[in-house]
């Protein structure tokens, strides 16, 4: 197939977070309160910016809304996201005021032990500032919102927007900010703790993961990837329930996969032929977060729809209805 084409009147809009990642994994396994040779690392993240780069790669039409200090650091993020191709002309920028970081601290395997953010900020894109910028929302195809935003700003959010909804709910602790308003979206791609949060349940077996999809479908979301680490994904609708084995990698670092998993499902949904089908979503995730983590950066730069498509053609995932 021919590599995806930009289409002008088609755009996806990104609500969320962006920020700049600085991020260490020691040599060997930390050692607490002390110095830990390593590798680190300085790159542009946030949940939504991540996603954004993503789809951006993908080939996807996207607009980021989001918000930036006026340092140096913000600006040079913006003109990083401008050159992959972004519109970030809906994101709002605040003098005197510094753009969101985060610190993370992997242990030697590159899983996150620990991490800090400082991503206030965001809470400045209030219900007013979506008002703002209203026809930017009514225009999209889809709209992908993480949970950084404010449970007030996304409820506001969903009552203006006109496309299908995608939601990543980021983390346990700011999953409350989506539970309120589940009901008429149409994806949600938690893991296994953002799903027990969302749900009350202690998830542990696969009937416990059932369990908890069917709780989130009950909702009124029509699809959830609920993802189930080593074990792959769980994609389910109301009609159908799989699980789809996870894609082999030589894990570096696994910040920003299911940032990366989450752009897929949307790209997979939208510029990918069997466009609605739950498996070709899930594959798609599992595909483009194994190329994520195979890299010490939050985001991969050999990503493109190309290499995403031939690696899903030819991906050789188990399928497993349930």
């Amino acid at each position: 197939m021919e590599d995806n084409k930009r289409n002008n009147e088609n755009y996806v809009v990104v609500l969320g977070a962006a920020n700049i990642d600085i991020g260490g994994t020691p040599h060997k396994p930390l050692i607490p309160a002390d110095s830990n040779p390593g590798n680190i690392s300085i790159t542009y993240g946030g949940v939504g910016r991540n996603i954004a780069e993503n789809m951006a790669r993908l080939g996807l039409n996207v607009k980021l809304i989001t918000a930036v200090g006026s340092d140096v650091l913000g600006a040079d993020m913006l003109k990083h996201c401008e050159s992959l191709g972004m519109d970030v002309t809906s994101v709002l920028r605040i003098p005197d005021r510094t753009s969101s970081m985060y610190l993370y601290i992997n242990n030697e395997q590159g899983d996150m032990e620990m991490a800090i953010d400082h991503m206030n900020i965001v809470n400045e894109i209030t219900p007013e500032y979506i008002d703002s910028i209203r026809e930017v929302i009514e225009g999209a195809t889809a709209v992908v919102i993480d949970g950084n935003i404010s449970e007030e700003t996304f409820l506001h959010t969903k009552t203006i927007c006109k496309a299908p909804i995608y939601i990543d709910p980021v983390s346990t602790a700011l999953s409350v900010r989506v539970k309120p308003g589940l009901d008429g979206i149409d994806t949600l791609k938690p893991n296994r703790l953002e799903a027990e949060y969302l749900t009350g349940m202690t998830i542990k077996t696969e009937a416990d993961y059932r369990a908890a999809a069917t709780a989130i479908l009950d909702m009124g979301v029509r699809r959830v990837f609920l993802s189930m680490g080593s074990e792959g994904m769980m994609a389910a609708d109301r009609n159908n329930m799989y699980i789809i084995s996870e894609c082999p990698a030589d894990v570096v670092c696994t910040t920003g996969a299911g940032d990366s998993a989450t752009a897929a499902i949307v790209w997979a949904s939208l510029a990918v032929a069997d466009k609605d089908s739950l498996v070709t979503a899930a594959k798609a995730a599992n595909v483009v977060a194994a190329m994520t983590v195979s890299v010490q950066e939050t985001n991969n730069t050999e990503l493109s729809h190309k290499i995403a498509l031939d690696r899903l053609v030819n991906s050789n995932l188990t399928v497993r209805r349930i």
